[in-house]
Order: C-alpha cells, then sequence, then structure tokens
C-alpha cells in the first residue's frame, strides 16, 4: 500500500496511518503532529494526528469537495514526519445519507435553523443515550428482536426517521462515571487508554456515523470540571482529533451549570467555557458547539451571547417545572438570532417530577412539548425514552418507590419500542413535507373564551400557528386541551384548502376543500376529535 495516496468519498472519513521514528515519555501530551490538507479550489483544513499506541499516529480526515486533496504534515523532526507529503483523492458520495450527500451541519443565515453544509435545511430529531460509549452492550441483548442492544437501538432509531444521537461519554472521575475507561491507570488527564478506544468506542462512533446519524456528544457531566479544566481540554484534544472527521456536534457537558448554586454555579459554567474555547481554536471543521443546559425558569441562556455558541440546546425538564408554551414563546422572544433546539423535556416513561405526585410520562405527552416547542420557533427535537438514557437492563422485582426517574422500572427493552418514538419520526415527516425552515410563529385570535387572544400570551387553550412570510402555508396545532379554533389575519383574497394531520398516525385527511378568506381573514375550525391535531392550510394553486 502506498502510505501516500488515499481514495474516499465526500465528506466520508478516511484514516491515515503513520510511524514515528522515535519514543517520547507521554507520546499524547508530549509530540503535536499535524496534516495541514489543501483542498482543489484552495480551502485550507487542519487536522491533528490521535496517538494510537506505540509509535503509531493516524489522522482522521473527510474532504468537503471533490477532487484531489493535497497534504503535508508538521511534526517534530525526530519523529521522520515532517514535511512528509500525499495526496488524497474525494470521488463524489453516491449513498443515500444526507449527512454525506450534504456535508456536515451549520447554521443558516436567518439564525433560525440549522442546515447542511450546502445549505439544504437540517432537521434535528435526537434520541437521548447518556450510557452510548460503555453502558450499552455491543454484542448482548435481552431484546426478543435484537441481537445487540447497541446496534438494534440505532438501527431502529435510523428506521424511525431519527437524524441525531444525543449522547455523552460519562467519562467523570471516581464514582459519577468511566474516567479509567478512557485514560491510562494513574494518567487520567494525561494519556489516553488506546484499548478502550480501539475495542470499544471506535466502532459505536463509527456505527453511528455509518448510518449517517449525527453524534451531538457531551464529555462528562457538569460536576467532572471543578479543579479538572486541563483534564478535559485534554479529552477534548484527543476526541477531536479521532473523531472530529465524523458527523459531529460537541455539547461540553451534561446539565453544565449545575444546581448546586453560587459559587459552584460560575465555577462550572467558567470552566467548561475554556473546554469550548479550546474546541473552537483546534476544530478544522468548525464543527458546532452549543452546551446541554440546565433546567431553569426561565430557560437558561449563559453562553448565548458568546461567538463559539451556535444554538440552544435547552432542557425544559421533565416536570420539575411546568413546561409551558409561554415559556417558549417568551425565550424565543427574548432570543431571536440563534437557533433554538428543545433537548431535554419528558422522557417517556419517565416518572414526571410534579408536586401533586408522579406519573408515567406518555407519548400523548411527549407529543404536546415537542409540537409546542416547534410551533413556537424551535427547529428540533430531542426525544428520551426510560429506560435508555439510565441503561437499564433487567426487569427489577418490583418497582422502587425512591427512584426518582424510573420508579416504574421500565427497562431498555421495554422503552425503545415506546410509541412516541415512531410518533416523532412522523413530526419529523411532517415538518419536512411542510418546509418548515420557511415556518414562524405568528399571532392570532383564539376563538373561544376559554383561549387567549391577548397579543403576546399563548395558553394552553389556545391553538399555536405557524406561517410562511406572505401567509400563503399555515400550520396550526391543537392540543389536547385547546377549546375552539383561531381567527387568522392577513391572508390573501385568494382559494385555499385546509387538511388535518394526525400525530399519532402520520396521517392527512381532507378538512376544507375551499375556502376564500372574507376581507382576509379566516375562522379556523376547532377540533373535529379528541387529542392532538395539526391543520394544514394552503393556497390552492400551491397544493
Amino acid at each position: 500500500m502506498n502510505t501516500n495516496e488515499f481514495i474516499t468519498q465526500t465528506w466520508k472519513q478516511v484514516i491515515l496511518p503513520f510511524e514515528i521514528d522515535c519514543e517520547y515519555g507521554n507520546p499524547f501530551l508530549d509530540v503535536l503532529i499535524e496534516g495541514v490538507f489543501t483542498g482543489p479550489s484552495g480551502q485550507r483544513i487542519v487536522r491533528e494526528a490521535y496517538w494510537d499506541g506505540g509509535k503509531s499516529y493516524k489522522i482522521a480526515f473527510a474532504p468537503t469537495e471533490v477532487g484531489q486533496w493535497k497534504w503535508m504534515l508538521k511534526a517534530p523532526e525526530e519523529t521522520g514526519l515532517n514535511e512528509k507529503t500525499g495526496k488524497v483523492t474525494c470521488v463524489k458520495y453516491e449513498g443515500d445519507l444526507p449527512i454525506y450527500q450534504h456535508g456536515f451541519l451549520k447554521v443558516d443565515a436567518s439564525r433560525r435553523f440549522l442546515t447542511y453544509h450546502d445549505g439544504t435545511a437540517f432537521f434535528w430529531l435526537g434520541d437521548t443515550h447518556w450510557a452510548f460509549a460503555y453502558g450499552e452492550n455491543w454484542d448482548e441483548s435481552n431484546h426478543p428482536q435484537m441481537d445487540s442492544m447497541f446496534r438494534g437501538m440505532v438501527d431502529l432509531r435510523v428506521k424511525q426517521s431519527f437524524t441525531v444521537y444525543q449522547t455523552n461519554l460519562r467519562s467523570d472521575p471516581g464514582s459519577w462515571g468511566g474516567a479509567d475507561k478512557y485514560w491510562a491507570e494513574g494518567k487520567i488527564g494525561s494519556l489516553p487508554n488506546i484499548q478502550f478506544y480501539q475495542e470499544e468506542l471506535d466502532r459505536r462512533m463509527e456505527y453511528l456515523a455509518e448510518n449517517g446519524l449525527v453524534n451531538a456528544l457531551g464529555f462528562a457531566w457538569f460536576m467532572s470540571i471543578q479543579n479538572n479544566i486541563t483534564t478535559y481540554k485534554n479529552m477534548a484534544r484527543y476526541m477531536v482529533a479521532r473523531y472530529g472527521a465524523l458527523p459531529m456536534v460537541w455539547t461540553l457537558a451534561g446539565e453544565v451549570a449545575g444546581y448546586f448554586g453560587e459559587p459552584s454555579r460560575s465555577e462550572f459554567i467558567n470552566g467548561w467555557r475554556e473546554v469550548a474555547k479550546y474546541i473552537e481554536e483546534i476544530d478544522g471543521y468548525g464543527q458546532l458547539q452549543t452546551a446541554h443546559y440546565t433546567n431553569e425558569r426561565p430557560f437558561a441562556d449563559y453562553y448565548y451571547d458568546e461567538e463559539w455558541f451556535d444554538f440552544t440546546l435547552n432542557q425544559a425538564g421533565h416536570g420539575d417545572f411546568n413546561v409551558t408554551a409561554q415559556d417558549f414563546y417568551e425565550y424565543r422572544n427574548a432570543h431571536p438570532d440563534k437557533p433554538f433546539i428543545e433537548g431535554e423535556s419528558l422522557y417517556e416513561f419517565c416518572s414526571t417530577l410534579e408536586e401533586n405526585g408522579s406519573r408515567l410520562c406518555t407519548a400523548d405527552m411527549v407529543r404536546k412539548v415537542a409540537y409546542t416547542a416547534m410551533q413556537l420557533g424551535s427547529c428540533g427535537y430531542t426525544y428520551g425514552a426510560q429506560g435508555i438514557w439510565d441503561n437499564v437492563w433487567d426487569k427489577p422485582e418490583k418497582p422502587d418507590p425512591f427512584n426518582t426517574f424510573n420508579r416504574f422500572g421500565i427497562t431498555w427493552y421495554e422503552a425503545v419500542d415506546g410509541e412516541g418514538a415512531m410518533q416523532m419520526g412522523y413530526m419529523r415527516q411532517f415538518y419536512e413535507k411542510e418546509s418548515f425552515e420557511k415556518l414562524e410563529p405568528i399571532a392570532v385570535s383564539a376563538t373561544s373564551p376559554f383561549g387567549n387572544s391577548e397579543e403576546g400570551k399563548v395558553d394552553m387553550f389556545s391553538p399555536l400557528v405557524t406561517a410562511n412570510s406572505d401567509r400563503s402555508h399555515i400550520i396550526i396545532y391543537y392540543n389536547e386541551h385547546t377549546r375552539g379554533g383561531c381567527s387568522i389575519s392577513d391572508l390573501k383574497q385568494k382559494e385555499y384548502s385546509a387538511s388535518w394531520f394526525d400525530p399519532r398516525t402520520g396521517e392527512y385527511t381532507s378538512a376544507v376543500t375551499s375556502f376564500i378568506p372574507s376581507e382576509g381573514k379566516w375562522e379556523a375550525p376547532a377540533r373535529e376529535q379528541g387529542g392532538d391535531w395539526l391543520l394544514v392550510i394552503k393556497l390552492n394553486s400551491e397544493n
């Protein structure tokens, strides 16, 4: 094999292996080897080589355009690699995975939603897997239709139209997590445990990428940054080098600010900021960054005005605060210039945290918060299922009343088949079909005395409405409590039609075949059946 020449497809990772001529006391910290890649149009991407054991170093690279890429290594002279050159030939990706057809993610110029690299709108539909790195079994499964816990869940979520895996390395020290898995014995924060990466994490990261999923990855939980900033900057360096040429979003840490109050809150926020700014410096692709926010009211906004922070990954919570439409409305009005995604709320099957008691979270509850967020300006949603995020393998003999989130004893193999996940897939398909990126929330007047018609106010009884700029395309969401319809203004004096969409089944049915607004106004009807529904209104000429 000619180690100077490689071939791959657009946006697909290729690994360039190298051997050095010398030895270092610490082969991770004592040496920096970089590959400078120059594309046919002159684009320049710098990728650090990651240590892979012994004298082995590798560079992960994904070309962003078709043609011949030239590369040159920058390394200490004693390595024998300095100024070594070669090329990567990139051909067009011919598969059917959008992330490679269109490229890695970025923020749209409108600042309202995410797109692929070529500008195609990206709908974020995430699934929560905090234990993905080492908790979810690769070779075992106790689900009757899955041979592998990890691969079975990935395969099912891809089939259900998910686009993102929201994950965490859980590299927390001590009893919090698995720091000893990521670092060599006695070398936490300074020398990677290569065996773990080679045997365990590589295949998981690559399996997600091979199935076209974006990995929205956090390094640990909030408290682990305390007195460990250098450790997590080193972990970020290694993760960006080893996996940064895969489809990634960096989310820093779980619940970044924590819940301990000051001075801990500021310490956590400031510490993880240092990690984020470091990633911004070393990530040659400029992959998106955000933070998995804490559950707060009003919604958290630390980091919001900082340049590295690309979009909001909110946490509306699991019932410990009421999840209201007004919360989403007020946040989006106060923070309109970065995309918003609801990233953690009311996991299906979780034990809700409510002052008047706990109940099992159902698919109906999941849909309500997901569609509420979408209709009030979100550009995606992360689903979660109890039993998966907390990695429950065995059914308990009896439910544990002291298990805050899983007092009903839900296992992963029960949770993965929750109907809410399938219905989230319907939601993605619906909003993509209806060109969600062209729709924004609009004010309407509720026609029921139970609904709120006051400007700037939304509530549980009122329809939530989005529309395109000329109101030729409108979507109304009625949750299970919505009373009556609403009056919509500023419509064209042309013929419209309306169809019902059932979010439980993903099916459309005709509602009104033809109507012409009176003086630009139309009163949308109330729901015809119980439960939540959406009404899609379009100019007939645009159907």
